[in-house]
């Protein structure tokens, strides 16, 4: 049996999500206030691997979800209430075993209190754990749709799917280590929830204290821009070229590319400035058709999305690795 804690996992997870480590309660936890950041690792001579989290959320609402899966299978969920669970392993061979945060509420103090996702170990019994091969990075900067609440229905926290929504779908279909640096309701002008502040704000903070040591990607692709719909245009186009002179600074070796919102709110505004600053566009008319409320894709629709997004980055990956 191996058991590894905070320090121990870092390594297996700061790839695949912004992690840290911290205290909470005078322990030591994994941590994250992003959904959609992952624990990559490959077991070694294990027949289970174990988790223990705490259950991290604001008591007046929903437990926080993780999801689970082996060797690419069909994701599982927990609800972190549960506090430990267990993966059980088909043998004891290899195995690629991914861990994510998988459901969060707008209520959650993420930013201002402690209240991100929270994990205290992961136990191999027996064998060991080791870091997941490489795949090429992309990070998805976004907003709640990124982040992958509301897909699967009206629920907070149980109901979304950062595993299947459409950067899971286009992950998987792409083949690629991806990281999300996203929000519920976060703009370039707007504030998202949790007291989390506007998009300028969050990109180079995991919270109001803690600074993120910022990843290396391959590719940066930016969807954002629908929160903002009830700001002034000219107020968002001001904003909007800002965050993007920020985003090309904080990745000045990466590909970056730009979304417009499915919605295709600011569609104009935010073609002229990806164009202003030389960067491709990833045009999205029509690729959502199947929504939960008119502005959140569900399943169905973040499949579709998720395709479509993997056909249109599929060049630029080989493009990429055509380059190193």
């Amino acid at each position: 049996m191996a058991i590894y804690h905070a320090n121990d996992l870092l390594p297996l997870a700061q790839r695949t999500g912004r992690w840290v480590v911290r205290k909470i309660n005078n322990q030591p936890v994994l941590y994250t206030t992003n959904l959609g950041s992952v624990i990559k690792m490959v077991s070694q001579a294990a027949r289970e691997v174990q988790v223990t989290v705490l259950d991290n959320g604001s008591a007046q609402v929903a437990s926080q979800f993780y999801a689970y899966r082996v060797d690419q299978g069909q994701w599982q969920r927990v609800a972190a209430a549960k506090g430990t669970w267990t993966i059980p392993l088909p043998s004891c061979q290899s195995h690629l075993i991914e861990v994510m945060t998988a459901g969060n509420t707008d209520l959650d103090p993420v930013w201002t209190g402690q209240a991100g996702f929270a994990i205290i170990s992961i136990t191999s019994r027996p064998g060991a754990l080791h870091p997941a091969p490489l795949q090429p990075l992309v990070d998805f900067i976004g907003d709640s749709i990124t982040a992958g609440c509301w897909v699967a229905g009206h629920h907070a926290s149980a109901d979304y799917r950062p595993e299947s929504n459409y950067v899971g779908i286009a992950s998987d279909q792409l083949g690629i280590d991806s990281v999300r640096i996203a929000y519920s309701a976060g703009g370039v002008l707007r504030p998202a929830t949790g007291g989390v502040p506007v998009a300028s704000q969050f990109l180079p903070q995991i919270d109001q204290t803690t600074r993120w040591a910022v990843n290396r990607p391959d590719m940066v692709v930016v969807n954002i821009g629908v929160n903002d719909r009830r700001y002034p245009t000219d107020q968002f186009v001001l904003a909007y070229d800002h965050f993007i002179s920020q985003v090309k600074s904080t990745f000045p070796n990466s590909l970056i590319l730009i979304m417009v919102p499915f919605s295709q709110t600011f569609r104009t505004e935010i073609v002229r400035c990806a164009h202003r600053h030389h960067l491709p566009v990833i045009d999205t008319r029509g690729w959502c058709t199947s929504f939960i409320d008119g502005l959140h894709p569900d399943q169905i629709g973040a499949q579709t999305a998720g395709r479509r997004l993997a056909g249109a980055l599929a060049p630029f990956l080989k493009q990429i690795k055509g380059g190193k």
